[in-house]
């Protein structure tokens, strides 16, 4: 296993180097030696970019360019992104975002279908049937608020997202550790949801799907 950098990287040094470097040392995510996926990285501000991670055979390369093509993207500002990997920033939510640039660690939290959950590769790649910008926004937090976006199916990123999720800090951390249901949470309004909701519940449609698919496998 690689260490993880105990201080904060720029974007290009992390996923060109570290990020390969830990992949090919981590156990690979499951399912990812049927794959071949193109998932997306969009970081905008300074030293920003684009990235593509394509993972084929259990392999990755990350590859500097456009994502436009990705079945799915990760959205993010440079600075929100090096808060949610190295200052806790978005709480439980950027903890599960967080997941997806700690390889090994996903798997850990791709089983849930919450709002902290981590997609499993099977699951990034059916949700290029869909076609939209997912953006979820914790507020409240220590440092302020903190968003993260989720693109859904190629094309270009739109500059509204097509569906937010606001929930505080504090609550994200409630549905994380079981003391808040997600459902009397959203019925509650304490997770507010402006928008489309069609595609939120589409993800997560997605998502239970495969890991339904998953547990038939794992029991035949």
């Amino acid at each position: 296993m690689v260490d993880f950098p105990s201080e904060p990287m720029a974007p290009a040094a992390f996923l060109e180097t570290w990020y390969p470097q830990a992949f090919a040392a981590a156990d690979a995510p499951a399912g990812a030696e049927k794959l071949d996926l193109r998932l997306g990285i969009h970081l905008s501000g300074a030293g920003g970019g684009e990235w593509i991670f394509h993972i084929a055979g259990g392999e990755l390369a990350v590859l500097p360019g456009s994502r436009d093509e990705a079945a799915f993207t990760f959205v993010q500002s440079v600075e929100d992104w090096q808060a949610g990997l190295w200052t806790g920033g978005g709480g439980a939510i950027g903890k599960g975002a967080a997941a997806l640039f700690r390889p090994g660690a996903a798997a850990a939290t791709a089983s849930g279908t919450g709002l902290a959950a981590t997609p499993s590769l099977e699951a990034l790649a059916e949700l290029e049937k869909l076609d939209g910008l997912l953006r979820m926004v914790v507020t409240e937090g220590a440092g302020g608020d903190w968003s993260v976006g989720f693109k859904l199916g190629p094309g270009a990123i739109p500059e509204a997202a097509t569906t937010t999720v606001s929930i505080t800090s504090a609550d994200a951390l409630a549905m994380e550790t079981g003391e808040l249901d997600p459902m009397q949470a959203f019925m509650s309004g304490r997770i507010r949801v402006e928008g489309d909701m069609t595609l939120m519940m589409q993800m997560q449609a997605i998502q239970m799907q495969v890991a339904a698919r998953n547990a038939e496998g794992g029991s035949s």
